[in-house]
């Protein structure tokens, strides 16, 4: 009960204890008011010291395909604050039907096995993302690159260079949304995000057997999806689940992952067709 309710109740009870009551209710309220604002006081300079030693860590770079009940997955936030970021609204997007066919060399497989693996893009999904992805791939920027998250029966991650330098380019060029026209189905290629508007050069593919429709709703919009060599995908070494750190890797590169995470599966070549 409120403090007024307690002094009203007092005031029904006996005059000449009125004052007495109501002082004493007073006295308890504000002893537990105080104790009240010790707490909020200290919950919120744990988590003020918390958010520090996380942007120190990461680097505030941390993109991801979301959260979900069924598979264990981080919350994830990307730092767009740098001078250097433009967002690309759609430039020089492909028309609909001039999709290409990535191809990409697949290393360090399980086993030791490797694999070519076939994209074909699809404007009509995602136009803008389309043409981010193929001037990803003219640049070689996949070259090299590690599959850094991968999650069993949900996704593989992948798109931090192994060179922090270009790495670094690229976070600047954010693209705003495209409406998700297809749905995540297995094979299906996708743009990572820190939320909307914010895909840059991270991406993944959907392992899921029986798809992950519920990622249409939260704004994952596919581009592409594989063809041929979904059988490589899914040997795709998995042993680290989520361990690398993003931020490790955009200030280190690969330089990191290969001391900490020797044995991850990468992005050998790739090619456009």
């Amino acid at each position: 009960p409120s403090l007024r309710s307690m002094h009203q109740r007092g005031t029904l009870s006996s005059s000449s204890s009125t004052s007495s009551n109501s002082m004493t209710t007073i006295k308890k309220g504000s002893k537990n008011e105080q104790q009240s604002y010790a707490k909020i006081a200290a919950i919120v300079a744990i988590l003020i010291i918390a958010a520090v030693g996380f942007y120190a860590t990461t680097g505030g770079d941390y993109y991801h395909a979301p959260k979900v009940a069924q598979v264990r997955s981080s919350s994830k936030v990307v730092d767009t604050t740098d001078d250097d970021v433009s967002m690309v609204e759609g430039k020089a997007a492909p028309a609909a039907g001039e999709g290409r066919l990535i191809t990409f060399e697949l290393g360090a497989l399980k086993d030791g096995a490797t694999g070519t693996v076939t994209i074909q893009t699809h404007p009509a999904w995602a136009p803008i993302g389309v043409a981010q992805f193929h001037e990803l791939v003219d640049s070689g920027f996949f070259d090299g690159c590690r599959f850094f998250r991968v999650l069993p029966n949900f996704m593989v991650q992948f798109g931090i260079s192994g060179d922090p330098d270009v790495q670094k380019k690229w976070r600047g060029k954010v693209l705003k949304d495209d409406p998700v026209l297809s749905s995540n189905k297995r094979g299906t290629l996708t743009f990572a995000t820190s939320g909307p508007n914010s895909r840059t050069s991270q991406m993944f593919i959907n392992t899921n057997t029986k798809g992950n429709k519920f990622l249409d709703g939260q704004g994952f919009a596919p581009i592409g999806e594989v063809i041929s060599g979904m059988e490589y995908v899914d040997l795709i070494n998995d042993e680290y689940k989520e361990k690398p750190g993003q931020g490790k890797i955009q200030n280190q590169g690969n330089k990191y992952l290969e001391a900490e995470f020797p044995r991850l599966s990468h992005i050998v070549s790739s090619k456009s067709s």
